[in-house]
Parts: C-alpha cells; sequence; structure tokens
C-alpha cells in the first residue's frame, strides 16, 4: 500500500505539473517515508521494504523530472506522535513518546519543501526524528 499508493500519486502529480498552462513549469512533490527503512530491523518486514521503495522512488524520480523543474523530496519521520501510536506502543509512549515527532513538525518540514523558499533540494530524504 505505501510503494503503489505514492507511486501512483507521484505519476498523476507530474502528469498535473506537466500540463499545467500559462504558469512557469515546474513544482514540488513531497512523500513521506519511515526511519524503519533507513535503519530497518525485524518485526516490521513488509513496512520497512515498502517504506525503503518510497525512497528509491523519490530519488529516481527527483533526477528523472529534474529537466522539468520538479522538485522531489521526501520526509522521514520517526515514529510519530499521535494518539493511534500511543495507545498502540503504550511502553515505548511512556519512554520516549515526549520526544516522538509531533505531526505539525513534520507538517513544517513538509511546507518549507514545498515552499517557493526550496529552489534547489530535490531529492534529498530530510530527516524528522525527533529526539528518539
Amino acid at each position: 500500500m505505501n510503494l503503489t499508493t505514492c507511486f501512483l500519486c507521484c505519476r498523476e502529480a507530474v502528469r498535473s505539473i506537466a500540463r499545467r498552462a500559462g504558469g512557469p513549469r515546474g513544482g514540488r512533490i513531497i512523500n513521506v517515508g519511515s526511519r524503519a527503512a533507513m535503519n530497518p530491523a525485524g518485526g516490521a518486514i513488509a513496512y520497512s521494504v515498502s517504506k525503503a521503495g518510497v525512497i528509491a522512488l523519490t530519488q529516481c524520480l527527483a533526477d528523472e523530472v529534474k529537466a522539468s523543474r520538479i522538485l522531489v523530496n521526501a520526509v522521514i519521520p520517526s515514529i510519530i506522535d499521535t494518539a493511534a501510536n500511543r495507545q498502540a506502543m503504550p511502553a515505548a509512549a511512556q519512554a520516549v513518546g515526549d520526544r516522538w515527532p509531533k505531526p505539525a513538525a513534520i507538517a513544517g518540514a513538509i511546507a518549507w519543501l514545498a515552499s517557493p523558499a526550496n529552489q534547489l533540494v530535490s531529492g534529498a530524504l530530510l530527516p524528522v526524528y525527533g529526539e528518539a
């Protein structure tokens, strides 16, 4: 699910950006990977492999669309501080949950990558780990 949906969304985003009439070429695509793909371990093989695919897709696509001025990057969060994650992992949440990245912090990283201020960064994997 992680890789397939990411691929399909990227494909349609590139098509949409390429179709835009009247505006400058270029755009931004930001994917969401996972620390589990950067530091794989047992117990979450399918998840880690699918997120590793997102990372490879991000970097390959960044290279393929650079002539069209489309910047493609990924944020790489660790365990995100959500109610569902705290409920699913109560021991981890008690031990380090206050240091898990908050959704707003991840959104801030995405907002900068998507902003006009980002003129050059493409193919990057931006860790958003918090302190955990």
